[in-house]
């Protein structure tokens, strides 16, 4: 058996892929020097609780024909989550196919000084645990109660290095490799929260409000890129699509199964139940919710579980998997390798139809997948025999010579 060629894995949502992304993946090859990336990404929701500008398919399709050469979805429970969980499970997923690299960005790209952070609170964790158990009874949202604990155990200047959003998912990152070789790259161009646009990289954030307000994007996105936004323009989804299945299902379930759903625990469903009439708009839901305890993101993946029904049990007891989504001819013989060779520790689905049902411990989370592209695709007016999950299969993409 031929040796397996090195890989570099990512974790991301590319939603979309744009320059910054580019820059990143072109940083990952050339620092590792591997021959193939893999790229784990979010399904049709994504890690703030947002519903993806397009889904998934055409997601993976785009990175893809931008230089990545298997792209594989991480299960909507962990994707639509919280740092640790989303870190975790993407983590898992690249190392059991066998990754030699794990590359993510971070507003430091300083990796020693990001495993030392990740080292420390690993030791302090039930220090830490404890203050931010502290912080939420007094009624801070949890990144104030967490910020607030590492502060007060770690230190000032620690604290201030996992304000930044890249920074917490790379220390998470590191948390969880094993067998892996970390790599970080230094955040450029625009910050994660950044609206602007201007420069040549650009947040996504700023990607998807240039795309709803009309504006130029031209400057921003690789050319790929660009001829796919605007084959699918007429496709794009956005938060306040959700409204009415929100208010539909909050009306359907009474108030103790509200309390069940994940992130929803602490009587936040008793809320959204007493003040579901009040809401004509998504950002109703969200600004009505939102709270000094309670923040957007929450509430944004709160309401996701919601419609997709997830307990915190599901997310406990969930089952990790590989679902293919796109790949090039690089990606292919990558899986076909890694299939051959009998070393990757979780089940492998191209084909859900076929082989779903012969992995009876992932059924029930895979049902959430399902489920998130259905209601995707009602959403966002897709058909939905068409985008079914039962119908759509991974894209052999050919790039471009």
């Amino acid at each position: 058996m031929e040796k397996k060629p090195e890989a570099v894995g990512i974790i991301a949502e590319y939603n979309p892929f744009h320059k910054g992304h580019k820059y990143h993946l072109d940083e990952a090859l050339e620092r590792s020097g591997a021959e193939v990336c893999i790229a784990v990404i979010s399904g049709n929701f994504t890690q703030r609780g947002e519903i993806a500008l397009l889904n998934k398919w055409t997601r993976a399709e785009m990175a893809v024909k931008n230089g990545i050469n298997l792209v594989v979805e991480m299960p909507a429970v962990f994707a639509c989550s919280n740092a640790g969980y989303f870190a975790k499970a993407g983590v898992e997923i690249l190392e059991s196919m066998n990754a030699d690299y794990i590359c993510f960005g971070s507003e430091s790209g300083n990796i020693e000084e990001l495993s030392r952070i990740a080292r420390e609170i690993n030791a302090e964790r039930q220090n830490l645990e404890d203050e931010i158990k502290v912080g939420v009874k007094e009624g801070l949202s949890y990144p104030r109660a967490r910020s607030r604990a590492v502060r007060r155990i770690l230190g000032e200047n620690t604290a201030a290095l996992i304000e930044s959003p890249n920074n917490i998912l790379a220390i998470e990152y590191l948390k969880y490799i094993k067998s892996s070789r970390p790599l970080a790259v230094k955040r450029v161009g625009a910050g994660y929260h950044d609206t602007s646009g201007q420069g040549g990289i650009a947040s996504a954030t700023a990607v998807r409000k240039l795309l709803k307000e009309g504006g130029d994007i031209s400057h921003i996105v690789p050319e790929i890129s660009l001829e796919i936004l605007e084959k699918h323009k007429d496709h794009f989804a956005d938060n306040e699509m959700l409204a009415h299945l929100i208010v539909q299902t909050i009306l359907q379930m009474s108030s103790n199964d509200l309390n069940s759903v994940f992130g929803a625990e602490e009587g936040l469903g008793s809320i959204m139940k007493n003040r579901v009439r009040f809401w004509k708009t998504y950002e109703d839901i969200v600004n009505d919710l939102k709270s000094k305890r309670y923040t957007r993101t929450r509430i944004e993946r709160v309401l996701v579980h919601t419609l997709l029904g997830v307990k915190r049990e599901d997310v406990l007891n969930a089952e990790k998997y590989i679902r293919v989504l796109a790949f090039d001819e690089k990606g292919s013989s990558y899986l076909k390798h890694i299939k051959k060779s009998g070393k990757c520790s979780l089940p492998i689905i191209t084909n859900i139809n076929r082989e779903v049902p012969t992995f009876p411990k992932i059924i029930q989370t895979f049902k959430k997948d399902i489920l998130a592209a259905d209601i995707y695709n009602l959403a966002a007016g897709l058909d939905l025999y068409q985008n079914s999950e039962y119908v759509k299969k991974p894209s052999a993409v050919k790039t471009r010579p």
